[in-house]
């Protein structure tokens, strides 16, 4: 396993309008409320409103403000603000991506795979821009995949042995097309280990997709990323065995 960090680009690319480190007391503000936002959203959402009061032009604190109304259910609001800041600020991803999904809870199918391709268009232009070390990236990724895989017991790591685990920078835009999530880290794609017993004569080959850009954008040194290597290899793996979200989540692999 690689020992040297690598260096990758956080997930919210906003506080880029800041020409070192962003101010001490927001970055610290912004934690604060992320905390929140998992146990107290109510909290969190006082939070957020008061910080916008203070930061009324940073969209990184619009983005937590609009997820702590989202966690508290008011999912309009939470949608007005995500529509002003890409109205504001068309080349934020972040916002989009949080919009297509607010747009997906309203059934707006076509204008979510709208903001999903927008995503992916600048998500991709930000990986040539971006000051990251890629060959040491997918050195990681492909040696913690290998080893998630070679240390599943029998009969498990059998079955797999034909199933090829691929790295791919992003999702290509046919399948974000489809709605995919541009962002998600994994793909299972092809039959479960139920489906290909019952048809061995299949053309579909099956495989699992890691996505390296993507999870080097929201994991930082090699050691955080070898570690959500595994959880989405383990993720992808219990699709080919049939689980499904829910199973996931209740082996901490969601």
């Amino acid at each position: 396993m690689a020992t040297e960090p690598v260096r990758l680009v956080p997930c919210g690319t906003s506080m880029a309008r800041y020409d070192d480190d962003p101010p001490e007391e927001l970055s610290e503000a912004l934690d604060e409320i992320d905390e929140a936002l998992e146990e107290q959203p109510a909290r969190a959402l006082e939070l957020a409103r008061a910080l916008l009061a203070q930061y009324p032009d940073e969209p990184e604190v619009e983005l937590s403000l609009a997820e702590a109304l989202w966690l508290n259910d008011d999912h309009a609001g939470a949608r007005r603000i995500l529509e002003a800041l890409v109205k504001r600020e068309p080349e934020l991803a972040d916002a989009r991506h949080s919009l297509a999904f607010a747009l997906e809870e309203v059934g707006d199918t076509t204008a979510m795979i709208a903001q999903f391709l927008e995503v992916l268009r600048l998500d991709t232009r930000a990986d040539r821009e971006i000051d990251v070390d890629w060959k040491a990236a997918e050195e990681v990724i492909a040696e913690a995949a290998a080893e998630t895989l070679a240390a599943l017991p029998s009969p498990f790591r059998e079955r797999l042995a034909g199933v090829p685990v691929l790295l791919e920078p992003r999702p290509g835009v046919d399948l974000v097309r489809e709605g995919f999530d541009p962002r998600s880290l994994g793909l299972f794609d092809g039959l479960s280990d139920v489906e290909t017993q019952a048809n061995e004569m299949t053309e579909r080959p099956t495989r699992i997709v890691l996505y390296s850009a993507n999870l080097v954008a929201c994991f930082g040194a090699a050691e955080e990323l070898a570690e959500e290597v595994e959880v989405t290899v383990l993720h992808e793996v219990g699709h080919f065995f049939g689980l499904d979200e829910d199973d996931m989540e209740r082996l901490g692999l969601a």
